[in-house]
């Protein structure tokens, strides 16, 4: 009896072990170990998409410069990176601004992708928010005279190659017209 139950349960364990191996191959990135293509009984395995409906294959960067007395900075990229604290598993709030931050450099993404003119993506909420956050670096750091800003993105494992700008935003005033104020 007590044989019969170890072998039910090798058995069971290692079927379990090799279905969730055979998944993770399965939903590998750009589907490098595609097993269903190869043997047709493995295309009942689950297709689950972690970030659905497509696995994150290329990281997004937004740079920004700004002018200075020599002419236009150096880029810089903003980061997303949020400091983890040993509670942010329960309680995150500081992954709220490197996320809408994301979220709108990947709305922009999306209005490239798909063709959208320059005129209508540099009128859109997201750019208009983009615009306002690179804006509020330069004003901390006391920047004075014009600001660009710019997404990329880059799939890792290409190195330069897998660099590709997707939108670049035209000069922008660092404290614009209306908001400066004449002396008295």
């Amino acid at each position: 009896m007590k044989r019969g139950r170890t072998a039910f349960t090798f058995g069971v364990t290692a079927l379990l072990v090799a279905h969730v191996a055979l998944t993770a191959f399965e939903n590998s990135p750009d589907t490098k170990v595609a097993l269903g293509a190869r043997i047709p009984w493995l295309n009942r395995l689950p297709q689950w998409r972690f970030f659905a409906p497509n696995p994150g294959v290329e990281n997004t960067h937004v740079f920004y410069r700004f002018t200075e007395d020599s002419g236009w900075s150096k880029w810089q990229e903003i980061p997303y990176r949020n400091p983890l604290k040993w509670y942010s598993f329960l309680w995150n709030p500081g992954s709220r601004a490197p996320k809408a931050l994301f979220d709108t450099s990947q709305q922009l993404m999306v209005l490239a992708g798909y063709g959208a003119s320059y005129e209508w993506a540099i009128s859109s909420t997201a750019y208009i928010l983009l615009q306002d956050v690179v804006r509020d670096i330069c004003v901390r750091e006391s920047r004075q005279g014009q600001f660009q800003f710019m997404i990329m993105s880059s799939r890792p494992g290409l190195g330069p190659e897998g660099m590709r700008p997707i939108l670049a935003s035209e000069e922008i005033d660092i404290r614009p017209a209306e908001t400066v104020r004449e002396p008295a």
